[in-house]
Protein backbone atom coordinates (compact mmCIF):
# COMPACT_ATOMS: atom_id res chain seq x y z
CA UNK A 1 0.00 0.00 0.00
CA UNK A 2 1.06 3.57 -0.63
CA UNK A 3 0.82 5.98 2.30
CA UNK A 4 0.82 9.76 1.97
CA UNK A 5 0.98 12.68 4.37
CA UNK A 6 -0.53 16.02 3.39
CA UNK A 7 1.40 18.92 4.88
CA UNK A 8 -0.32 22.29 4.95
CA UNK A 9 -0.52 25.63 6.74
CA UNK A 10 -4.19 25.69 7.67
CA UNK A 11 -6.07 28.97 8.09
CA UNK A 12 -9.38 29.83 9.81
CA UNK A 13 -11.13 29.42 6.42
CA UNK A 14 -12.68 25.97 6.00
CA UNK A 15 -13.26 26.50 2.27
CA UNK A 16 -9.64 27.51 1.64
CA UNK A 17 -8.32 24.53 3.57
CA UNK A 18 -10.62 22.01 1.85
CA UNK A 19 -9.66 23.46 -1.54
CA UNK A 20 -5.98 23.03 -0.66
CA UNK A 21 -6.62 19.35 0.12
CA UNK A 22 -8.45 18.82 -3.18
CA UNK A 23 -5.86 20.68 -5.27
CA UNK A 24 -2.98 18.80 -3.66
CA UNK A 25 -4.63 15.48 -4.46
CA UNK A 26 -5.33 16.57 -8.03
CA UNK A 27 -1.70 17.53 -8.55
CA UNK A 28 -0.23 14.34 -7.08
CA UNK A 29 -2.93 11.80 -8.01
CA UNK A 30 -2.15 9.07 -5.43
CA UNK A 31 -2.89 5.51 -6.62
CA UNK A 32 -6.29 4.02 -5.81
CA UNK A 33 -6.62 2.57 -2.31
CA UNK A 34 -3.77 4.70 -1.01
CA UNK A 35 -3.77 5.89 2.60
CA UNK A 36 -3.80 9.70 2.82
CA UNK A 37 -3.44 11.43 6.20
CA UNK A 38 -4.38 15.07 6.81
CA UNK A 39 -2.88 17.06 9.70
CA UNK A 40 -4.55 17.93 12.99
CA UNK A 41 -7.03 20.81 12.68
CA UNK A 42 -6.73 20.61 8.89
CA UNK A 43 -10.13 22.27 8.31
CA UNK A 44 -9.69 25.28 10.59
CA UNK A 45 -6.59 26.46 12.43
CA UNK A 46 -5.11 29.72 13.63
CA UNK A 47 -8.36 31.51 14.51
CA UNK A 48 -10.12 32.37 17.76
CA UNK A 49 -10.42 29.71 20.45
CA UNK A 50 -14.19 29.24 20.01
CA UNK A 51 -14.07 28.88 16.22
CA UNK A 52 -13.83 25.09 16.27
CA UNK A 53 -16.84 24.83 18.57
CA UNK A 54 -18.91 26.93 16.17
CA UNK A 55 -18.57 24.52 13.26
CA UNK A 56 -18.39 21.22 15.20
CA UNK A 57 -20.49 18.47 13.60
CA UNK A 58 -22.18 15.32 14.81
CA UNK A 59 -20.17 12.29 13.73
CA UNK A 60 -21.65 10.90 10.55
CA UNK A 61 -23.40 14.02 9.33
CA UNK A 62 -22.47 17.56 8.31
CA UNK A 63 -21.23 19.69 5.43
CA UNK A 64 -17.51 19.15 6.05
CA UNK A 65 -17.96 15.39 6.44
CA UNK A 66 -19.95 15.31 3.20
CA UNK A 67 -17.04 17.01 1.44
CA UNK A 68 -14.51 14.61 2.96
CA UNK A 69 -16.61 11.65 1.89
CA UNK A 70 -16.72 12.98 -1.66
CA UNK A 71 -12.95 13.54 -1.69
CA UNK A 72 -12.30 9.96 -0.57
CA UNK A 73 -14.68 8.60 -3.20
CA UNK A 74 -13.49 10.84 -6.04
CA UNK A 75 -9.84 9.90 -5.47
CA UNK A 76 -10.60 6.33 -4.29
CA UNK A 77 -8.44 6.65 -1.18
CA UNK A 78 -8.54 5.89 2.51
CA UNK A 79 -8.74 9.44 3.85
CA UNK A 80 -7.76 10.05 7.47
CA UNK A 81 -9.19 13.48 8.19
CA UNK A 82 -6.83 14.76 10.82
CA UNK A 83 -8.56 16.02 13.90
CA UNK A 84 -11.90 17.66 13.31
CA UNK A 85 -14.27 19.12 15.96
CA UNK A 86 -17.28 16.92 16.69
CA UNK A 87 -20.10 17.22 19.21
CA UNK A 88 -19.56 16.16 22.81
CA UNK A 89 -21.90 15.73 25.78
CA UNK A 90 -20.74 19.17 26.96
CA UNK A 91 -22.31 21.91 24.79
CA UNK A 92 -19.43 24.25 25.65
CA UNK A 93 -16.74 21.87 24.41
CA UNK A 94 -16.04 19.67 21.39
CA UNK A 95 -14.13 16.45 20.82
CA UNK A 96 -11.06 16.34 18.56
CA UNK A 97 -11.96 13.48 16.23
CA UNK A 98 -9.98 11.71 13.56
CA UNK A 99 -12.44 10.56 10.87
CA UNK A 100 -11.63 7.81 8.38
CA UNK A 101 -13.36 7.57 5.00
CA UNK A 102 -12.97 4.52 2.76
CA UNK A 103 -12.44 4.65 -1.03
CA UNK A 104 -16.21 4.28 -1.49
CA UNK A 105 -16.76 7.41 0.60
CA UNK A 106 -18.16 5.65 3.68
CA UNK A 107 -17.14 6.73 7.18
CA UNK A 108 -15.54 3.55 8.57
CA UNK A 109 -13.81 4.65 11.77
CA UNK A 110 -13.41 7.52 14.19
CA UNK A 111 -11.11 8.28 17.11
CA UNK A 112 -11.28 11.02 19.72
CA UNK A 113 -7.97 12.43 20.98
CA UNK A 114 -7.25 10.99 24.43
CA UNK A 115 -4.28 13.05 25.62
CA UNK A 116 -4.95 16.80 25.65
CA UNK A 117 -2.16 19.33 25.20
CA UNK A 118 -2.10 21.27 28.50
CA UNK A 119 1.51 22.42 28.64
CA UNK A 120 3.83 25.42 28.77
CA UNK A 121 6.12 25.87 25.76
CA UNK A 122 8.85 28.47 25.36
CA UNK A 123 7.42 29.95 22.16
CA UNK A 124 5.27 32.90 21.08
CA UNK A 125 2.09 31.21 22.37
CA UNK A 126 3.51 30.14 25.73
CA UNK A 127 0.63 28.35 27.42
CA UNK A 128 -1.53 25.74 25.72
CA UNK A 129 -4.78 24.62 27.41
CA UNK A 130 -6.52 22.22 25.09
CA UNK A 131 -8.77 20.96 27.87
CA UNK A 132 -10.42 24.40 28.09
CA UNK A 133 -12.25 23.69 24.84
CA UNK A 134 -11.92 19.93 24.28
CA UNK A 135 -13.34 16.79 25.90
CA UNK A 136 -10.87 13.87 25.84
CA UNK A 137 -11.73 10.57 24.22
CA UNK A 138 -11.72 7.20 25.97
CA UNK A 139 -11.51 4.55 23.25
CA UNK A 140 -8.93 3.09 20.89
CA UNK A 141 -9.56 2.75 17.18
CA UNK A 142 -8.17 0.42 14.52
CA UNK A 143 -9.61 0.03 11.03
CA UNK A 144 -9.13 -2.53 8.27
CA UNK A 145 -7.74 -1.84 4.81
CA UNK A 146 -6.90 -4.13 1.91
CA UNK A 147 -3.28 -3.94 3.14
CA UNK A 148 -3.67 -4.44 6.88
CA UNK A 149 -4.93 -2.84 10.07
CA UNK A 150 -4.35 0.85 10.76
CA UNK A 151 -4.40 2.40 14.23
CA UNK A 152 -5.41 5.99 15.02
CA UNK A 153 -3.68 8.53 17.27
CA UNK A 154 -3.44 12.33 17.31
CA UNK A 155 -0.49 14.66 18.00
CA UNK A 156 0.21 14.78 21.79
CA UNK A 157 -0.71 11.07 22.00
CA UNK A 158 2.75 10.46 20.52
CA UNK A 159 4.35 11.01 23.93
CA UNK A 160 2.47 8.11 25.54
CA UNK A 161 3.98 4.81 24.38
CA UNK A 162 1.35 2.68 26.12
CA UNK A 163 -1.30 3.85 23.66
CA UNK A 164 0.80 2.70 20.69
CA UNK A 165 1.58 -0.60 22.34
CA UNK A 166 -2.16 -1.11 22.85
CA UNK A 167 -2.84 -0.36 19.17
CA UNK A 168 -0.21 -2.94 18.24
CA UNK A 169 -2.00 -5.44 20.49
CA UNK A 170 -5.16 -4.72 18.50
CA UNK A 171 -3.31 -5.74 15.35
CA UNK A 172 -2.13 -2.40 13.93
CA UNK A 173 0.48 -2.68 11.19
CA UNK A 174 0.43 1.07 10.56
CA UNK A 175 -0.37 3.92 12.94
CA UNK A 176 -1.40 7.32 11.62
CA UNK A 177 -0.72 10.53 13.53
CA UNK A 178 -2.39 13.77 12.39
CA UNK A 179 -0.54 16.53 14.26
CA UNK A 180 0.03 20.20 14.90
CA UNK A 181 3.36 19.82 16.69
CA UNK A 182 4.80 23.19 17.65
CA UNK A 183 8.04 24.51 16.18
CA UNK A 184 9.71 24.34 19.58
CA UNK A 185 8.68 20.83 20.58
CA UNK A 186 8.86 19.49 17.04
CA UNK A 187 12.46 20.50 16.45
CA UNK A 188 13.42 18.79 19.71
CA UNK A 189 11.26 15.66 19.82
CA UNK A 190 9.26 14.97 16.63
CA UNK A 191 11.71 12.67 14.83
CA UNK A 192 12.98 10.68 17.85
CA UNK A 193 9.44 10.09 19.12
CA UNK A 194 8.19 8.91 15.73
CA UNK A 195 11.15 6.59 15.32
CA UNK A 196 10.75 5.25 18.84
CA UNK A 197 7.06 4.43 18.40
CA UNK A 198 7.79 2.76 15.03
CA UNK A 199 10.74 0.71 16.35
CA UNK A 200 9.11 -0.28 19.66
CA UNK A 201 5.99 -1.61 17.98
CA UNK A 202 7.45 -2.60 14.61
CA UNK A 203 4.82 -0.61 12.74
CA UNK A 204 4.82 2.03 10.05
CA UNK A 205 4.21 5.54 11.36
CA UNK A 206 2.41 7.93 9.00
CA UNK A 207 2.49 11.38 10.59
CA UNK A 208 1.02 14.50 8.95
CA UNK A 209 1.90 17.79 10.63
CA UNK A 210 0.87 21.41 10.29
CA UNK A 211 3.60 23.67 8.92
CA UNK A 212 4.71 27.27 9.40
CA UNK A 213 3.31 30.41 11.01
CA UNK A 214 -0.48 30.57 11.32
CA UNK A 215 -2.84 33.54 11.47
CA UNK A 216 -2.90 33.61 15.28
CA UNK A 217 0.91 33.54 15.45
CA UNK A 218 1.22 29.90 16.39
CA UNK A 219 4.25 28.21 14.82
CA UNK A 220 4.18 24.56 13.74
CA UNK A 221 7.11 22.38 12.79
CA UNK A 222 6.17 20.68 9.53
CA UNK A 223 8.41 17.68 8.68
CA UNK A 224 5.48 15.34 8.02
CA UNK A 225 6.91 11.84 7.71
CA UNK A 226 6.49 8.18 6.90
CA UNK A 227 8.72 6.04 9.13
CA UNK A 228 9.38 2.32 8.70
CA UNK A 229 9.20 -0.37 11.43
CA UNK A 230 13.03 -0.27 11.45
CA UNK A 231 12.95 3.47 12.15
CA UNK A 232 13.99 4.54 8.67
CA UNK A 233 12.49 7.79 7.37
CA UNK A 234 10.88 6.87 4.05
CA UNK A 235 9.36 10.29 3.32
CA UNK A 236 9.94 13.72 4.85
CA UNK A 237 8.08 16.86 3.76
CA UNK A 238 10.55 19.05 5.67
CA UNK A 239 9.21 22.63 5.24
CA UNK A 240 7.29 22.03 2.02
CA UNK A 241 3.50 21.93 1.76
CA UNK A 242 1.82 19.28 -0.36
CA UNK A 243 1.56 15.51 -0.60
CA UNK A 244 4.48 13.24 0.28
CA UNK A 245 4.47 9.48 0.48
CA UNK A 246 6.12 6.08 0.39
CA UNK A 247 5.25 2.46 -0.26
CA UNK A 248 4.59 0.29 2.79
CA UNK A 249 6.24 -3.12 2.41
CA UNK A 250 4.37 -5.89 4.24
CA UNK A 251 7.13 -8.44 3.68
CA UNK A 252 9.80 -6.24 5.25
CA UNK A 253 7.58 -5.53 8.24
CA UNK A 254 6.92 -9.23 8.86
CA UNK A 255 10.61 -10.04 8.41
CA UNK A 256 11.52 -7.50 11.09
CA UNK A 257 8.90 -8.93 13.44
CA UNK A 258 10.07 -12.51 12.80
CA UNK A 259 13.77 -11.79 13.30
CA UNK A 260 13.25 -9.67 16.41
CA UNK A 261 9.94 -10.73 18.04
CA UNK A 262 9.84 -7.98 20.66
CA UNK A 263 6.04 -8.11 20.85
CA UNK A 264 6.19 -11.71 22.07
CA UNK A 265 9.15 -11.04 24.37
CA UNK A 266 7.61 -8.05 26.13
CA UNK A 267 6.95 -8.79 29.83
CA UNK A 268 5.21 -5.46 30.47
CA UNK A 269 2.42 -5.24 27.92
CA UNK A 270 -0.04 -2.38 28.20
CA UNK A 271 -3.40 -3.46 29.58
CA UNK A 272 -6.43 -2.88 27.39
CA UNK A 273 -9.39 -1.61 29.43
Amino acid sequence: MNAFVLQMTSTPSIDDNINFVINSLRESRPPANSLVVLPECFACFGGKDNLNLRFAEKIGTGDVQDKLSKIAKDFQIYLVAGSFPTHSANPDKFMASSLVFAPDGKLISDYQKIHLFDVVVADSTGSYRESDSTVPGNKLAVFDTSWGKVGLAICYDLRFPGLFQALRQLGADTIVLPSAFTERTGSAHWLPLLQARAIENQVYMVAANQNGVHQNGRETYGHSMVVSPWGKVLANAERNNGLFGAELDTNKMHEIRKNMPVFNHNKFQARLK
